[in-house]
């Protein structure tokens, strides 16, 4: 994904990736979740060490708050719900964390104001075997109800079942987000996940 420094009103990207998210789940037809040249307002990277965020979980939710604070109140006719987009944003986090491949490898965070959305990018480093569980997770919600499903984690919860994917449903299915996601084969043999969500903002009147 490339990386632009540029920020202010009305900025876009000059180069579009040619890594773009490849597949979406979305229950309003979110055309502009795969969308790589889209205009924004201002751009926030961060990257972070997948052992700073599993041995000080609480790590998770500091950087969460700071980027729904940095981005709350930005639009004169906009608010952004603080508490949900922090939600989000740890949810991402921990998973990100919780899944990656070493632990010394990175999670990049990026974040793009869109004008009434905030657009989410969370990448991290996995093994064969957990892009493996969570394509397979990916392609159950897309067929599937994501309520039960999310029932069903709540259940398998208790035995501790690390595949049930139980963050992204719920994130799904309290907060009815629509996801994009790619996956991408390193020289390494282990694969990057771009996990993608746009957090809605509401128009104050």
């Amino acid at each position: 994904m490339s990386i632009v420094s540029l920020s202010g009103k009305n900025a876009a990207e000059e180069n579009p990736s040619k890594e773009k998210i490849t597949s979406v789940i979305s229950s309003n037809g979110d055309i502009f979740l795969s969308a790589e040249n889209l205009p924004y307002h201002s751009h926030l990277s961060l990257s972070v060490y997948a052992q700073d965020m599993t041995f000080h979980w609480k790590r998770c939710e500091i950087v969460s708050n700071f980027v729904s604070q940095f981005y709350s109140g930005s639009g004169k006719d906009e608010s952004l719900d603080t508490n949900s987009a922090s939600t989000i944003m740890n949810e991402l986090i921990e998973n990100a964390a919780k899944y990656s491949e070493k632990e010394n490898s990175k999670i990049y965070i990026e974040i793009k104001d869109l004008g009434n959305t905030l657009r989410v990018d969370v990448k991290n480093k996995v093994s064969s075997w957990t892009k493996q569980n969570f394509e397979k997770l990916m392609q159950t919600i897309v067929s599937g109800n994501v309520n039960q499903m999310y029932f069903d984690a709540l259940e398998s919860k208790q035995t501790e079942d690390k595949t049930s994917g139980i963050g992204l449903l719920m994130l799904l299915n309290d907060y009815h987000l629509n996801l994009g996601y790619r996956i991408k084969s390193t020289h390494q043999g282990s694969f990057e996940i771009t996990v993608r969500v746009h957090i809605l903002k509401e128009t104050l009147y």
